[in-house]
């Protein structure tokens, strides 16, 4: 595995874990102030910037415990743009009740000063028969 291909996989693994934490310190530093996104809480609706994230994030109760997993990820660097896509399988222990959840996830990483930063994502719920 790269140098980069490493450090945005830790970009992206601190990311996740500071929106389960709800650090909204280190989300800010992982994540550019313009990014733009489409995700299943926006409605179909492309969404700029990071305010939207920020109330989401600040407003959602932290689990006493969680697991993130990774699932099949793959990561490509082209100079200083990244992505990454995966299933993501997040355990959330509440209180008693574990729940888990699965989201298909791309993440678009930019390099800024020497740090990969998050400047879009698309989240899609994947279609599971059950």
């Amino acid at each position: 595995m790269s140098d980069d291909v490493s450090a945005v996989r830790a970009s992206l693994e601190n990311l996740l874990s500071s929106i389960q934490r709800a650090d909204i310190p280190t989300y800010r530093q992982l994540v550019s102030e313009t990014l733009t996104c489409f995700e299943p809480e926006t409605q179909g609706n492309r969404v700029d910037g990071i305010e939207f994230h920020l109330f989401q994030t600040e407003s959602q109760e932290i689990p006493r415990r969680f697991h993130l997993e990774l699932v099949d990820p793959v990561i490509r660097v082209y100079g200083n743009a990244a992505y990454a896509s995966y299933t993501l399988l997040v355990c959330r222990d509440d209180g008693g009740a574990v729940t888990t959840t699965a989201m298909n996830e791309t993440r678009v990483f930019a390099k800024e000063q020497g740090d990969w930063k998050m400047v879009h994502f698309h989240r899609s719920r994947p279609d599971v028969e059950g």
